[in-house]
């Protein structure tokens, strides 16, 4: 029996890895840790996810430069508090197919594009996981800024005022504070 031939190419050994979710607290305030214990009960929560296969967990956040694409060791993202893992299923992608599928997503997630409520680490994840043969990451961990998006484009409809806080700025004429 040998090594199979995907379609792209790659040597498949038939093997199947694991996709498994990592989720966190958003941030390292013990506060935000508390407000999440209570928000279970409700199914939701702030939280930061990234997915890892093969050995790396991969997430997005805002950079001013380049993609916000970014890998760390599973568990260990900086400057948020890990809370627990989800398995997701198996992938059949080998290393190599899974790089090529993170350069699209590297090209498509910019930095510069990312929004806390409208494109997050969450939407990342859930996006990646389904590139990945696994399907979508749990709803309870990125409902709580689907809500906030409804929430915004409804207010933004109501009275036209922009939700970000640069256009407020704009809008008001004001200098942004500096990032």
């Amino acid at each position: 029996m040998g090594a199979q031939q995907s379609v792209d190419g790659e040597s498949n050994q038939g093997t199947f890895v694991p996709v498994t979710l990592h989720v966190y607290d958003l941030g390292r305030k013990p506060e935000i840790t508390t407000m999440n214990d209570v928000l279970a009960a409700l199914g939701t929560g702030a939280f930061h996810c990234g997915v890892e296969v093969h050995g790396w967990e991969f997430s997005f956040n805002f950079r001013m430069q380049g993609s916000g694409v970014f890998q760390c060791l599973p568990m260990s993202c900086l400057g948020h508090t890990y809370r627990t893992s989800v398995f997701l299923g198996h992938t059949s992608l080998s290393p190599a197919q899974v790089e090529k599928k993170l350069i699209e997503f590297r090209r498509e997630w910019q930095g510069t594009s990312y929004d806390l409520i409208r494109r997050n680490c969450c939407h990342f994840s859930d996006e990646f996981a389904c590139a990945l043969g696994v399907g979508s990451i749990p709803s309870w961990t990125r409902n709580l800024s689907g809500a906030a998006a409804k929430l915004v484009s409804a207010c933004d409809a109501v009275v036209g005022f922009p939700y970000t806080v640069e256009a407020a700025f704009d809008k008001l004429g004001t200098p942004a504070p500096c990032k």
